[in-house]
């Protein structure tokens, strides 16, 4: 097990993201530990960027035409917002697994390949794969409020 630096930013954005990727309630996603967060986020990571480039070619294309998430109402003018909520004034410090930090180095590589995730440290990678996760939720007119 690994105890890496997680901000405080990132550790709100992963509980909004793993919200959005589960489609549940808010109180479901309370229930999992951080590395479980993750693992939700990172096994829905099939294209992040890809998908929201293509989002938002349909949502520009029209202006009655728009991609939204199956599991919340929400329109342009009125998005889904998650309003994060930061309980404490310190970083967290997480268990992972040595599994998952390999995961996520590689889920960035597939994300943006020029990005060379192996040099970064856990919370600058998780940033990365939280901007792209966080797009393309956005692109579903979902947002994380920080």
């Amino acid at each position: 097990m690994t105890i890496p630096v997680v901000s405080r930013r990132n550790w709100e954005r992963t509980r909004g993201i793993c919200h959005f990727a589960m489609g549940t309630p808010i109180d479901a996603v309370d229930e999992l530990a951080f590395r479980h967060q993750l693992e939700v986020i990172i096994d829905d990571a099939d294209g992040y960027r890809e998908a929201a480039d293509e989002n938002e070619e349909v949502n520009n294309d029209s202006s009655t035409t728009y991609c939204t998430h199956p599991d919340f109402e929400a329109i342009p003018d009125d998005p889904y917002r998650y309003v994060g909520v930061t309980d404490r004034e310190s970083d967290h410090r997480p268990y992972v697994s040595e599994e998952l930090v390999e995961s996520l180095e590689e889920t960035v590589k597939d994300e943006r390949p020029s990005v060379p995730a192996e040099r970064f440290d856990f919370d600058r990678n998780l940033s990365i794969l939280l901007d792209e996760a966080e797009r393309y939720y956005e692109s579903l007119q979902c947002e994380i409020l920080t």
